[in-house]
């Protein structure tokens, strides 16, 4: 074979240019690369210029050369898919693609044209290879001859379209196409700039485009809006320059779309204003912000925000777009939009937790709507997820033009933007609330110490009004004048005395009165006032079915507990329903345990609370009893209620348990120990000795009006009393009647040692005797004084003459 001729290939022709008339090869005169391949790549003609420049072996070799050996190995794939391209669509294509210099690692930057040959039913590659290294380092897309530049125009992805000197456009690349939605047949002989949103005559476009065909050198470059066919627009950057070719004198330009670019800014911008509103907007305000910004963004007529649970960040399930009512014209008279199910609109974004588009909406979907309601085309549904599940859904409906995932994406992003806020903003409420929960637990703290520091004070001098007004009183022969002016003392007095209570029952310091009461009697008592906490639009039932149940307990504790269960109910039915209170007398097991409660055996008296309302979500229950766990709004409620039940059942040696369906209301039960009595000597009821005489009490108090009142007071009551203003007289006098003590009435705070230290050492000298001990601090004071149970054995001062006989007696009862 001729050095300057193509190789033979057996039954491919020879297509050699004779040689004759001073002719050559006309491959032997072209300096490219022209090369023939099959359809497995492998080499079946090629040129002088392409073996010797370009693979540097011979003849021989170049024959057994797979052309993708050839190509850089990044760019293989994209050769590889182009040939198969070429030989099943037959199509001409041409390609920028690296080729390694006689073997590598050197290469060279090539433009491949090929299209498809096809002889005796075998197709075969032909292609010619340009070196456009130069131009590439360069950075210049362009070469020689008009139809190569197209090649580039038709595979960039940046819009490019040339005009004349007229304006009139002559080319449009696809990717013109695509942003504008025109064809080339739609675009050819009109003026660039009547594709432009321009108002003002002679506008930026025009002036550019005289700029360039003025001057060669100048290249003008300016920001403009695009207006689409469907209508829309959408922000571009324009570079303009002179051109000329073969047959076309006048502009080329270049659109590069700064959607993304305006929509970053505009995320930027609205997330730093509504920081910058956070601190002051509510949330509902600050996701109608965000639904605005996701219809300004993706050119949407109306959008909506849903929640998918009652207790969401807004305090309404839907939100809607501040455009809405303009544009939905479906107001009814109250200015309230009209209701429709949004569910059927969200079902699939719920349960895929992605983005979901439908840009052809079904005409199902149109069913239910409201009247004058405007169609719905299409819709993007975008969810908010918070901790891997979905909160809520954000959706926009009735673009202009598709919606697509560069759309979801934006609204994605916006829609966790807003909801980092949120969630920084329910966090900041929350931590305000729990600051402001501690303020007042600290407001209380402060004041209970205030009231402990003068109830001792102010106690002992109530009592001894008190006391000996009664005393007074209990006198017979007095002048009806005298005896009234003495009840207008006492009636003062007590009033004095429960100002003093209700001060420490505020900071929740005051002490409790623990005494035998009959449940149903007081739970009817107190029915009146539960009635007017509930409301006239709900029913309160009481089954009093407990058949002398009797606790030993705080009646103002029982109250609280009744209370708080019937306030948790009434706010559970908002505002109409049914309560119905029930007592029982349960026997407990000694196997018996009730939702992981361990409950001691025995008999107990059980309360139940039962609402109509709205249920406990599941997740809720575990939480219940946690204090300030709600879940009521901000400012609605301070989750102390259902904590300060469970604590004051604990404190009486009950137990409480609730069952609870969402929508059919909730069962809260009260368990507490039904009161057994005995004497102090072990014996039954009734056979305690009817004669007091029996009994002796020491008394031991260091304020003397004190002890001199209740020395009166316990006298008349016919016990035997030994009198002591101090503890070492108290000392001496156990020793002098040793064994002879039934009880010890002290004070808790005295000179020398406290009531808690006496009753010990007295102990060691007459053992077998109660233990009361009287006082007028809060009972955290006297607990730590050394007081195991200031609840039980404490009377609190001041205190009447009934109520110490009453106390006395109890003490000398036994548990």
């Amino acid at each position: 074979m001729p050095e300057n001729s193509y190789s033979e290939t057996p039954g491919f022709p020879d297509s050699d240019i004779s040689e004759y008339s001073g002719h050559t090869h006309l491959a032997d005169i072209l300096p490219q690369s022209m090369y023939v391949v099959d359809a497995s790549g492998r080499m079946i003609r090629w040129s002088p210029w392409f073996r010797d420049r370009i693979v540097g072996v011979s003849d021989a070799e170049m024959a057994s050369i797979d052309f993708l050996e050839l190509i850089h190995p990044e760019d293989r794939e994209l050769v590889t898919q182009r040939m198969r391209k070429i030989l099943d669509q037959g199509v001409q294509d041409t390609l920028e693609v690296r080729i390694f210099l006689k073997g590598g690692p050197a290469f060279r930057w090539f433009l491949l044209m090929a299209n498809r040959f096809e002889h005796e039913g075998r197709f075969f590659i032909t292609g010619t290879g340009i070196d456009i290294t130069r131009l590439k380092k360069a950075g210049m897309a362009m070469m020689s001859g008009e139809q190569r530049y197209r090649s580039i125009f038709e595979q960039a992805d940046a819009p490019v379209f040339i005009t004349g000197t007229d304006g009139a456009i002559v080319y449009v690349s696809p990717a013109f196409e695509k942003i504008t939605g025109y064809s080339f047949q739609e675009c050819e002989g009109r003026p660039f700039n009547q594709f432009c949103d321009e108002t003002a005559p002679g506008g930026t476009t025009l002036s550019m485009f005289s700029d360039v065909i003025s001057d060669a050198s100048t290249i003008r470059e300016h920001e403009i809006t695009i207006r689409k066919k469907n209508g829309s627009s959408c922000y571009v950057e324009l570079k303009l320059q002179r051109y000329y070719d073969n047959r076309t004198e006048g502009a080329i330009g270049v659109l590069y779309d700064l959607t993304q670019r305006k929509r970053l800014e505009s995320l930027t911008e609205f997330r730093l204003g509504l920081l910058q509103q956070a601190e002051t907007a509510s949330v509902e305000e600050i996701m109608q912000k965000a639904l605005d910004e996701a219809e300004m963004l993706t050119d949407s007529s109306f959008g909506f925000i849903f929640f998918l649970s009652a207790d969401s960040a807004s305090s309404s399930r839907c939100i809607w777009s501040s455009r809405v009512r303009d544009q939905m014209q479906a107001m009814s008279e109250q200015n309230v939009h009209h209701p429709f199910d949004v569910k059927p609109f969200l079902k699939e974004t719920i349960e895929s937790g992605r983005a979901v588009i439908v840009n052809e909406y079904p005409e199902m979907g149109h069913v239910g709507f409201p009247s004058h309601h405007p169609r719905i085309s299409s819709t993007l549904s975008v969810p908010i997820i918070e901790q891997g599940k979905v909160v809520a859904v954000l959706q926009v409906f009735n673009k202009r033009s598709p919606y697509n995932n560069n759309d979801a994406q934006w609204v994605g992003t916006l829609a966790d933007l807003v909801w980092d806020i949120v969630v920084r903003k329910r966090a900041a409420q929350a931590e305000m609330r729990n600051q402001s929960i501690l303020l007042q637990i600290q407001k209380m703290e402060l004041i209970g110490q205030l009231a402990g520091g003068i109830a001792h004070d102010f106690n002992n001098m109530l009592g001894v009004i008190l006391g000996n007004t009664e005393l007074a009183l209990s006198s017979g022969d007095l002048d009806p004048s005298v005896e009234d002016n003495l009840h207008e003392i006492y009636q003062a007095a007590e009033r004095s005395a429960e100002m003093t209570s209700q001060l420490l029952a505020f900071a929740r310091k005051q002490t409790a009165m623990p005494r035998v009461i009959e449940i149903d009697e007081t739970i009817a008592d107190s029915l009146p006032i539960l009635q007017r906490v509930a409301g006239e639009k709900i029913v309160i039932d009481w089954q009093p079915v407990c058949e002398e149940c009797k606790l030993h307990i705080d009646p103002s504790q029982l109250d609280q507990i009744l209370m708080n269960l019937c306030l948790n109910a009434r706010d559970a039915m908002n505002g109409s329903g049914k309560i119905v209170i029930e007592t029982k007398r349960v026997r407990i097991g000694a196997s018996q345990h009730n939702g992981g409660n361990f409950m001691p055996p025995g008999n107990y008296a059980m309360l139940s609370v039962t609402d109509t309302g709205l249920g406990i979500a599941d997740s809720h229950k575990p939480h219940i009893f946690e204090p300030f766990f709600t879940t009521k709004v901000l400012g609605k409620g301070t989750g102390l209620g259902l904590s300060s039940v469970y604590g004051l059942v604990k404190q009486n040696r009950g137990f409480v348990d609730f069952e609870s369906e969402e929508g059919k209301g909730s069962t809260f039960r009260v368990y507490l120990p039904l009161h057994k009595k005995r004497n102090a000597l072990g014996l039954e009821n009734g056979a305690m000795s009817d004669e007091p005489e029996q009994t002796s009490i020491l008394v031991v108090e260091d304020e003397p009006e004190i002890l001199n009142l209740c020395r009166m007071m316990l006298e008349k009551s016919g016990f035997t009393v030994y009198a002591a203003s101090c503890p070492s007289e108290a000392i001496v006098l156990a020793e002098e009647n040793s064994g002879k003590i039934d009880l010890l009435l002290t004070d808790v705070v005295m000179p020398e040692m406290n009531g808690t230290d006496l009753s010990s050492k007295l102990s060691t000298i007459s053992p077998g005797f109660r233990v009361l001990f009287m006082s007028g601090y809060s009972a955290d004071v006297v607990a730590s004084h050394g007081v195991e149970n200031p609840l039980v054995n404490v009377i609190r001062k001041p205190f009447t003459f009934k109520a110490l006989a009453d106390k006395v007696r109890e003490t000398l009862e036994v548990e």
